[in-house]
């Protein structure tokens, strides 16, 4: 079979080409995902789309290239990541979804709740670039890491000392008064999540009438600010952590339109020190 250039997987999949497609893939993806079940789940998601077109690619990890491909008659959205030799490395298939909440903005404009150089993660307004995308608690979030030689982490990233992001400093996104600490909640090892307190160690401030941030996933102790104290911006409130639902330190970031994350809505964020709207694979400068 002749190899299939990352280009071209969607027109591959139009055709309905799906053993081809699923030749390139590894073999752990295939030891998970057996030929004729991948043939039968490609079909149904197949059924009734017209052309898959490249929408997006980017890069989030060395020598690992993400391809999104959309049909947009039936906005169906096929996510796919190549290794540089050209091996099919991850397959996803799901929906290219748009809400008519991409049309609000929050009122206040906010700083980066960080200082130095960090990297998005995940962020954006499509499902693509951002998984919390579909999830309207958390539509406009963003995850953020510090990477260096485009690692996270030195050497095989089993300690939490190993990942660059870890211990450093988080800082108010905006002025207001901090309404919510959620603290005492140990950081996860590396690779392993607590899915029983998704939040982790994480602080809401409220910024304005119906704004308030959440800054979650923060270092176990490293909280410096009480309910009820008044931040400005660029104040360090706490360090990155790897609580909650978090498998590798990372800082999540979001506004909402209320103080309690699970039953509030996103809201897209207007930056104040940037001309452009960040999105993943960005990196970003704080101060």
């Amino acid at each position: 079979m002749s190899v299939i250039y990352p280009e071209e997987l969607g027109m591959y999949f139009t055709q309905g080409k799906f053993e081809e497609i699923y030749s390139q893939t590894l073999k752990g993806y295939q030891d998970v995902m057996p030929l004729e079940q991948f043939k039968r789940e490609a079909g149904q998601f197949h059924e009734g789309t017209g052309d898959f077109k490249l929408f997006k690619h980017n890069q989030l990890e060395p020598a690992v290239q993400r391809y999104s491909y959309v049909d947009y008659q039936t906005m169906r959205m096929i996510t796919a990541a190549f290794s540089i030799e050209r091996d099919i490395v991850g397959l996803q298939f799901g929906m290219f979804e748009k809400f008519e909440t991409d049309e609000v903005y929050t009122e206040k404009e906010y700083v980066l709740p960080f200082r130095a150089e960090w990297f998005v993660l995940w962020g954006g307004d499509n499902s693509f670039w951002n998984y919390h995308y579909p999830h309207s608690s958390q539509r406009y979030a963003y995850d953020f890491i510090i990477k260096k030689d485009g690692r996270p982490y030195d050497g095989d990233g089993r300690r939490l000392t190993d990942h660059y992001s870890y211990g450093e400093a988080v800082t108010a996104p905006g002025a207001g008064t901090v309404v919510k600490v959620y603290d005492g909640i140990a950081d996860n090892a590396p690779f392993s999540m607590n899915m029983e307190e998704p939040q982790g160690n994480a602080i809401v401030i409220r910024h304005a009438e119906n704004e308030y941030s959440l800054l979650a996933h923060l270092k176990a102790g490293s909280i410096l600010v009480d309910e009820g104290e008044s931040v400005r911006p660029g104040d360090i409130i706490a360090e990155c952590g790897n609580s909650g639902a978090s498998d590798t330190p990372h800082l999540h970031f979001h506004v909402m339109d209320a103080p309690v994350p699970e039953k509030a809505l996103s809201i897209r964020i207007r930056f104040e020190e940037l001309k452009f709207e960040p999105k993943q694979g960005d990196t970003l400068r704080g101060e």
